[in-house]
C-alpha cells in the first residue's frame, strides 16, 4: 500500500516538472519593485491630506522606514535652531573628540552661561557623563561650555569642528558659532535637524539621555543634583505614540523649537521637526496635531 502511494508521488512530481519546464516564463511579466512614496496608491493618499494647522514656521516629519518626508511646511527655510544645537556639540565630543565620559572635571567661572536653570555651581566637580546628560535633558547652557573646556578647546576652535561635521552630514544650510546654541547664528533647516536627530540618536548615549525625564547627578564632593528634563512630551502617553527622545530649543530669535523621534504603531520610526512656534507650551501642541495627523496618513 504505501509503496504504490510513494509510486503516484514520484510519478506525479516527475510529470509536474514535465510540465514547469515546458511554460515560457519570458510571456510572463513578472513586475518591478516600487518604493510607497513612487506609487500611485500613496500619491493619491497623500494628495487628499490637510496639512495640520500650526505656529511653527517651519516644520517636517520624516519616515525613517521608507526614508521620506511624510509632512512639511518650509522644510528648507532657514531658522535659528537653539539648544537643538546641542546635538551636534554632543556628535562632536563623541566621534571627533572620543571625549572620556568618566573623567571629573571642575567648573570654572568661564564656564557659566546664561539662559535657562544652572544646576552646578563653580568648583562642583562632575563626570563629563552627567555633563553630557545635564546639556541634553535639561539643556544646561553653562554644562555644554564645561564639556567643550573639558575636551581642551575654546569655544570658537569648538564651532570649527561642528561646522565640519555638518559638511560631512550634508547639512549644506547648516551653521554653528557655538556650542550651546545661544548664537542666533546657530542656523539650519527643518528637514537639515531631522538629519542631525536621526544620526545623533544613533548613539546609544545621546538617545538615553534625550529619553530621560528626570536624573540624578552626584558631585564629587556629595552633593546631590536633581535634574528634570525641558521636553515635556516625554510624559506623553497614546496607544499608536510612543517617545523615543527629543531635543528642545528656544531663544529670542529661534523661537520655540522641538525635535523629536518616536515610534508609531509600535512599528513606524518617525522624526518630527518644529522650529520657530509661537510659545513654550505650543511647541508640543504643534507636535501633538502632527501626531494626529499621521494617524490619517498611516491608519486609514
Amino acid at each position: 500500500m504505501f509503496s504504490s502511494i510513494l509510486i503516484h508521488l514520484i510519478s506525479f512530481f516527475i510529470f509536474s516538472n514535465n510540465i514547469w519546464s515546458q511554460i515560457d516564463w519570458s510571456d510572463f511579466n513578472q513586475g518591478e519593485i516600487i518604493k510607497m512614496e513612487d506609487s500611485q496608491y500613496f500619491s493619491v493618499r497623500m494628495s487628499n491630506i490637510k496639512y495640520p494647522e500650526v505656529s511653527a514656521s517651519s516644520f517636517v516629519v520624516l519616515d525613517l522606514v521608507n526614508n521620506y518626508f511624510v509632512l512639511e511646511k518650509n522644510p528648507d527655510e532657514v531658522w535659528p535652531i537653539a539648544s537643538i544645537s546641542k546635538l551636534m556639540s554632543a556628535l562632536v565630543l563623541l566621534d571627533e573628540l572620543d571625549i572620556d565620559l568618566d573623567a571629573y572635571y571642575q567648573i570654572r567661572s568661564e564656564d557659566r552661561r546664561v539662559g535657562g536653570r544652572d544646576y552646578l555651581f563653580i568648583g562642583d566637580e562632575v563626570t563629563n557623563r552627567d555633563l553630557l546628560a545635564l546639556a541634553l535633558i535639561a539643556s544646561d547652557n553653562s554644562a555644554i561650555s564645561a564639556l567643550v573646556s573639558s575636551a581642551g578647546l575654546n569655544e570658537d576652535e569648538f564651532a570649527v569642528l561642528m561646522n565640519k561635521k555638518a559638511r560631512q552630514m550634508g547639512m549644506e544650510n547648516t551653521s554653528f558659532k557655538d556650542a550651546s546654541g545661544l548664537s542666533s547664528k546657530n542656523v539650519s533647516t527643518a528637514r537639515e535637524v531631522s538629519l542631525l536627530i536621526k544620526e545623533a540618536f544613533a548613539h546609544e548615549i545621546i538617545a538615553d539621555f534625550a529619553n530621560k525625564y528626570e536624573y540624578q547627578i552626584i558631585t564629587k564632593q556629595g552633593r546631590v543634583k536633581k535634574i528634570v528634563s525641558t521636553n515635556q512630551l516625554l510624559n506623553y502617553n497614546n496607544n499608536y505614540i510612543k517617545i523615543i527622545g527629543g531635543k528642545t530649543g528656544y531663544n529670542d530669535s529661534s523661537g520655540y523649537c522641538l525635535g523629536l523621534k518616536f515610534l508609531f504603531n509600535n512599528n513606524q520610526e518617525l522624526i518630527s521637526v518644529v522650529l520657530n512656534s509661537a510659545t513654550l507650551k505650543s511647541r508640543f501642541s504643534d507636535t501633538q496635531k502632527i501626531f494626529e495627523d499621521l494617524y490619517g496618513i498611516y491608519n486609514n
